[in-house]
C-alpha cells in the first residue's frame, strides 16, 4: 500500500490503525511507515511528507518557531475548539491540493 492509500484509510477509520482517534498515535504509526520504508528500501523513502507539510504549515500560519507538524496541529486545533485528527487531515488535504 503506498503513502496516499494509507492516509486515506487512516482518515476513514484511524481506529483500526492506531485504536483511537488520536493525532500523537497517528503521527507515531506514521513515523513506523517510514522508518520501514528506510529499513526496507535501504534508504529514506521517496515522498516522505512530514518534511515539507510542517515548513507549508510554519509558512500558513506564520509560525517564526521550528515546530513540527504535530505541534502545530495540536495548537491550531486547540484554538479552534476542533478534533486535532480532523485539523491534521483538512490541513493535509489542503497541502496536497496546493502542492500538486
Amino acid at each position: 500500500m503506498n503513502f496516499e492509500d494509507l492516509i486515506l484509510h487512516i482518515e476513514k477509520r484511524p481506529q483500526v490503525y492506531v485504536g483511537e482517534k488520536n493525532l500523537p498515535l497517528i503521527s507515531a504509526f506514521l513515523d513506523g511507515y517510514f522508518l520501514n520504508d528506510a529499513i526496507r528500501l535501504g534508504h529514506k523513502t521517496e515522498y516522505d511528507f512530514r518534511y515539507n507539510f510542517g515548513e507549508w504549515l510554519r509558512n500558513k500560519f506564520a509560525y517564526k518557531l521550528e515546530l513540527g507538524w504535530l505541534a502545530i496541529i495540536t495548537e491550531i486545533s486547540q484554538k479552534e475548539n476542533l478534533n486535532s485528527v480532523d485539523v491534521f487531515f483538512r490541513e493535509y488535504h489542503l497541502f496536497k491540493k496546493e502542492n500538486k
